[in-house]
């Protein structure tokens, strides 16, 4: 790694640092947007504040009465023991009501189904389960807990979420497709009927909403209960802003996205297909059947309270409730629900763009060389690359090294031309040290014009064109670190070039210390100690110049703090990338040649006495010089 790259990296580093940091928050919320600042939930206050939600929904789980199985004709009835059995016997009839729950089972999902509201109230994966980091186990259910569930209706101003729905059809059982239909009646009388559709080897639900209350009206559909977030946030820089929850919405073409820093609320009015919401790894959508003129909201709220001793209206975790309002000109809409993983090829084979939520560039980070144009379809294709050689291999650690390969290949011209132009400065360091103890300290406008002679007569361009092959290249290397950061593919994947990591998507950990080292951390892993030596080693092949020593030892100090809490597939990654680009060093660089002898013309040469020459000849001569 050559002197340009280091400062590049470390620029880059201190960039990202610096605009994630609470120096810029406060300073760009507080002073410019006059807006509370936001704050990343460390994965200790995540574990608190689910473990408080967590015995909150247990509490109220145990406060359920009884509940009635589906077919059943009468009104279900609350279930009294004996010592308040006067007391329910006077209870009105509504107040005997009670809630039920219809659960249907795909190769895909569990989802749960209230008959209060015809909510799903759960919809667990039965692909993918919590992380480690977190204290939930079990399947991820892609509703938090507590929450006020999915597949909201409205109709005008009239809500259906608190009004009980009777089962017309409950076939939930082992078929191809299941399907659900609930009943309500309106205000008016008219009734209102809510279909849920479940087929296998999809995450798609289908969704349609029915009845002589619909046609004519605006109907609203809703998913208010926001979106799991499966993993910790990781105490690193680059984490809060790869892992935050987003809002994208689409007209079936392009897509939209932001994320909101507090609560507030959207409100974009015009043709609409889709609005949904994404984690990090996972991604919900509201889908329409056609492209309609219709109104969305999205409502940016907290997913947990702030922690004691926060600053008044400062927000923690933002999460989203998402709608779609349009008129229905029929008695029937017909919608469907997306609730599933963010994989590309899931995502992709739906015809919606929902890939392109996977990548979205936000922020102040759109406006750098308009990277919303290229970094997306760079991403994307760095992706796909990924997944097809682990189809070909069946293993992502292979993947990513040849991934890795084919990077340093395609990059190769670029590294080499910057490589070169940083050996031959290397080899000049030796002439402008001359010049510079020469005329550097009395007549600098000398020591540039000399400089200047020296880089022509080298052929070296003074504005060092070394840095500009490097800087072509780090779209690339940009791109491969988010992808391998943020590819749900790699969740739990493992692979046997590196048999002691158990999930690619988390930081690699040997073994954890009973306490935390600032800046580093609890865990110890390996492959970051490999990198920091690799590193070392290609400042020593690189650095010449005795002032920019401090670098050899600086660097891998550096690196091996920073991607200490790096998933393992995006520090397996940067250690193969580093161990090419010594070995492209050493080997495949031009070897440098033989410095010239430096004749001083000050001085003159001294020739010894030959055969037919004496020493007195020798000095005569030298005097004539």
């Amino acid at each position: 790694m050559n002197k340009n790259t280091v400062v590049a990296f470390l620029l880059i580093a201190f960039t990202v640092v610096f605009f994630n940091s609470s120096l810029w928050n406060n300073f760009w919320y507080g002073k410019v947007l006059k807006k509370p600042v936001p704050t990343l939930q460390t994965s200790k206050q995540r574990a608190a504040q689910e473990a408080v939600r967590t015995n909150a929904a247990d509490a109220k789980d145990t406060a359920t009465v009884k509940v009635i199985p589906p077919g059943n004709d009468t009104a279900p009835m609350l279930a009294a023991s004996d010592d308040d059995g006067a007391a329910a016997e006077t209870d009105s009839a509504a107040a005997l009501i009670i809630e039920d729950t219809l659960t249907v089972e795909t190769n895909r999902l569990i989802v749960a189904v209230s008959t209060r509201g015809g909510r799903i109230i759960s919809l667990k994966m039965k692909d993918y389960e919590y992380a480690a980091s977190v204290s939930k186990k079990g399947l991820v259910d892609l509703l938090p807990t507590g929450s006020e569930g999915g597949a909201q209706l409205s109709i005008n101003n009239e809500s259906f979420d608190s009004v009980f729905f009777t089962v017309v059809k409950a076939d939930t059982g082992s078929g191809a497709v299941q399907t659900i239909i609930l009943e309500a009646k309106s205000s008016s009388g008219k009734p209102v009927q809510k279909e849920f559709s479940f087929a296998d080897d999809t995450y798609r639900i289908g969704y349609i909403i029915r009845g002589e209350a619909v046609v004519g009206r605006k109907v609203t559909v809703g998913w208010v209960g926001g979106i799991e977030d499966s993993e910790a946030s990781q105490d690193i820089p680059f984490g809060g802003a790869i892992d935050k929850r987003r809002a994208h919405y689409s007209d079936g073409y392009s897509v939209n996205h932001f994320e909101m820093s507090k609560r507030g609320k959207e409100e974009p009015t015009g043709n609409f297909r889709w609005v949904g919401m994404s984690s990090k790894y996972f991604f919900v959508a509201l889908v329409a059947d056609s492209l309609r003129d219709a109104d969305i909201v999205i409502e940016g709220r907290n997913a947990a309270k702030p922690s004691q001793g926060s600053p008044k209206g400062k927000d923690i975790d933002i999460d989203y409730s998402i709608y779609y309002k349009a008129d229905a000109t029929t008695s029937e809409i017909s919608d469907w629900i997306y609730a599933g993983p963010g994989k590309v090829g899931e995502l992709s084979k739906h015809g919606m763009k929902f890939e392109k939520t996977l990548f979205p560039v936000l922020s102040w980070v759109r406006h750098i060389l308009w990277a919303g144009l290229w970094f997306p379809p760079i991403a994307e294709i760095i992706l796909k690359l990924l997944i097809y050689f682990h189809r070909l291999l069946k293993d992502y650690g292979v993947a990513i090294f040849l991934l890795t390969l084919l990077s340093k290949v395609v990059t190769y011209p670029l590294t080499q031309s910057s490589n070169r132009s940083m050996m031959r400065m290397r080899d000049l360091q030796p002439k402008i040290v001359a010049l510079r103890q020469k005329y550097g300290k009395g007549n600098q406008q000398k020591f540039s014009e000399e400089m200047m002679a020296l880089y022509k007569a080298e052929g070296i361009n003074p504005l060092n064109p070394g840095c500009l092959p490097m800087f072509l290249q780090m779209p690339i290397f940009i791109a491969l670190f988010v992808v391998l950061r943020k590819a749900v593919e790699l969740r739990a994947a493992t692979t046997y070039l590196i048999p002691w990591v158990k999930d690619l998507s988390q930081p690699e950990a040997l073994f954890n210390l009973p306490f935390s080292i600032p800046f580093y951390g609890t865990n110890v892993a390996l492959m970051p100690i490999l990198m920091a030596a690799l590193t070392f080693f290609q400042q020593k092949q690189a650095i010449q110049d005795p002032n920019q020593k401090v670098m050899l030892y600086m660097m891998p100090v550096i690196m091996l703090v920073m991607f200490n809490g790096f998933p393992a597939g995006v520090v397996f990654y940067w250690t193969l990338s580093s161990a090419l680009g010594l070995v492209q060093q050493k080997w495949l660089l031009p070897k440098p040649a033989a410095a010239p002898v430096v004749v001083e013309h000050h001085k003159a040469p001294v020739k010894k006495a030959g055969p037919h020459h004496g020493g007195g000849g020798g000095k005569r001569s030298a005097k004539k010089r």
